[in-house]
């Protein structure tokens, strides 16, 4: 089980607040990753890193947080809890009402391939184990290291393994990758001497590393900079689950020896070559959990955010269907797409490996009759899907023409178009619009591009016809968007996602606390959340026709932003949350435009031509 953490005084955590330059709250994968999700961990980081207090000395975190989100956990509100990673760890809350931070014992995760679900210890999902390198570079840079998994034959994982005290002696054990165990007496130094036991996980912990658990400093209590133990090393690190080794390993441009030992939540390391100060370190176990847990994801921590470059829709080469293209702000775009049959983009599923940055698309490429979804790379290419390497990853199967029937086990189920289909913010799920019931409705399924596989649920089911359409997530993954037309208009609603089940192949969940958020007798469509989750775009004919309105995530202070007697519509953010890109007919014929959200003035007319250019996507 996840045992419990510090519990911070509010004076101790605005002290650390005061002290500590940290970005503001509150933010968003992909935009503003730096802020700290809450400010009982921009406390605990702000004790040992921030510059007030660490000078020379090495992470215990990390420069700063660049990832947060709700993850699925069992017993946490809705079974989702707020989790950031920085590059030695994840902080986590799993009970917001008790006050306490956690750091996950992901380290336990990474060597047996079991991601803990909840508090029961065999509350899990499976996985293969990570073969990320215990210390040095990734792997592509550093084939010689052992992965964690190299350590499950030595690890204490609920299997009753156990070490020997060998206090007093010193350390010359080696494991290479693959596990295998060795010995080099030449690496048997003094400061490897075992000088603790620990009896609790039966585990042998070297002088050079006791001494850092236990080192005191400079720190932050109770907004003051004073010298105490710089961790409380339970906490931080969780009990030590293997004794240390040796390892080689390619540190820099360097191969070298560098001694390991795996704790439930850190790894130490000793690198003797290195400056004092940074001889030891925590490993980089919080880059190293993300890459397991999220390999769709690439790696934040060193990459810029993924550009999402504006894509809308057009009939200027076909004159009929609608083919994608890449806006050149020049007046007219490139063409991405060659299908000959009708294509439109709802969202993007972002990475920060370019190579794993997909756009999502609902096309007729196979089916004339059916809308079906898939997945595009290569979209930013000058030559689209005709690129090199450019590849098509079809999604859904509705109209019973592949190897997935249309639902689980369900014989009632007709063939039908699926559409609008919007990833989740962590790229795990895709919530879309299916009319495999005959009416349209929301549906939810894991997305797995390679391979493909998985299973769809119905997240909505009324008892009469409610036509759903343009599902919308926040930032971070709590809330579902999406308009319905159960009345004879259409109207935005939201809702609070629980979440009864996850794993790599299906995800359960309900939509609870309903609420209709613009409630009029006029229709309210096309609603996209900016990207820090703070307002909605629509477009709505309330005043009379079609015009670009936005308001609060929660419907108040609606503010119309277009004001012109032709039709306004389907807008979509830009990644600064500053601008709205849409499309309107006011110069005879659909085209583009660009608006400021604090005006509403007009400040660019993206395409400029006699054909119809529509469904704009830029940054959802």
């Amino acid at each position: 089980m996840y045992r419990p953490g510090m519990m911070w005084s509010m004076l101790a955590l605005i002290g650390a607040l005061m002290l500590s330059s940290v970005a503001p709250l509150a933010a968003a994968p992909f935009s503003g990753r730096t802020s700290f999700a809450d400010p009982r961990f921009a406390a605990i980081w702000s004790r040992t890193d921030s510059e007030a207090v660490r000078g020379g000395r090495t992470w215990y975190w990390g420069p700063g947080p660049w990832f947060d989100y709700g993850e699925f956990y069992r017993e946490s509100p809705n079974a989702i809890r707020t989790v950031q990673y920085f590059d030695k760890a994840r902080m986590e809350i799993n009970r917001p009402d008790d006050g306490i931070v956690t750091n996950g014992l992901l380290v336990k995760e990474l060597v047996s391939g079991r991601m803990q679900l909840g508090d029961f210890p065999y509350d899990v999902t499976y996985r293969d184990p990570s073969d990320v390198p215990v210390a040095g570079n990734p792997r592509a840079a550093n084939t010689i290291a052992p992965g964690y998994r190299d350590f499950a034959g030595i690890a204490t994982i609920d299997n009753g393994y156990r070490d020997p005290s060998r206090l007093n002696e010193r350390v010359s054990a080696v494991i290479a990758r693959g596990g295998n165990i060795g010995i080099r007496e030449d690496l048997a130094r003094p400061e490897t001497t075992i000088v603790q036991y620990n009896s609790v996980t039966g585990h042998n912990i070297p002088r050079v590393f006791w001494d850092f658990m236990n080192a005191r400093g400079r720190v932050v209590e109770n907004g003051r900079v004073v010298t105490a133990p710089i961790v409380d090393w339970l906490f931080a690190m969780g009990y030590p689950i293997t004794d240390p080794y040796w390892t080689r390993a390619v540190v820099g441009d360097t191969e070298r020896d560098v001694l390991v030992q795996l704790f439930e939540r850190r790894v130490l390391t000793y690198t003797p070559d290195n400056p004092p100060g940074y001889q030891v370190e925590m490993g980089n176990v919080g880059q190293h959990y993300f890459q397991w847990r999220y390999p769709h994801l690439g790696a934040p921590w060193v990459a810029p955010d993924p550009a999402t470059p504006l894509i809308y829709a057009s009939n200027i080469d076909t004159g009929s269907h609608w083919e994608l293209y890449r806006a050149t702000f020049d007046g007219g775009g490139r063409r991405l797409t060659f299908n000959n049959g009708e294509t439109v983009a709802f969202s993007w599923r972002r990475s920060w490996d370019p190579n794993q940055h997909f756009l999502v698309v609902d096309s007729r490429r196979n089916s004339p009759q059916y809308r079906q979804i898939y997945l595009l790379n290569a979209v930013a290419a000058d030559a689209g899907e005709q690129a090199a390497g450019a590849s098509v990853v079809r999604i859904s199967y509705s109209n019973a023409d592949g190897n997935f029937p249309p639902s689980d086990n369900d014989s009632s189920s007709i063939p039908g178009s699926e559409y609008n289909a919007s990833v989740s913010p962590d790229g795990t799920l895709l919530a879309f619009v299916s009319e495999r019931q005959g009416i349209p409705q929301l549906y939810l399924r894991r997305l797995n591009v390679s391979p493909l596989r998985g299973y769809a649920s119905p997240i909505t089911a009324y008892d009469r016809p409610c036509n759903v359409e343009s599902p919308t997530w926040s930032p971070d993954g709590r809330y579902l968007f999406w308009v319905t037309n159960c009345e004879g208009n259409f109207e935005i609603y939201r809702a609070t996602i629980v979440f009864y089940y996850i794993d790599d192949l299906f995800a359960s969940i309900s939509l609870n606390n309903i609420r209709n958020l613009s409630n009029n007798a006029a229709n309210d469509r096309f609603a996209r959340i900016s990207p820090d989750g703070r307002t909605i775009a629509f477009a709505s004919d309330r005043d009379g026709n079609w015009e670009i309105y936005v308001m609060n995530s929660d419907g108040s202070n609606v503010r119309r932003l277009t004001n012109n007697a032709a039709t306004d519509d389907s807008p979509t953010w830009s990644l600064t949350n500053q601008q709205l890109a849409f499309a309107s007919d006011r110069d005879g014929d659909f085209e583009i435009y660009i608006l400021n959200v604090s005006d509403g003035a007009i400040v660019q007319q993206v395409t400029q031509n006699t054909a119809q250019d529509r469904w704009p996507l830029w940054a959802q």
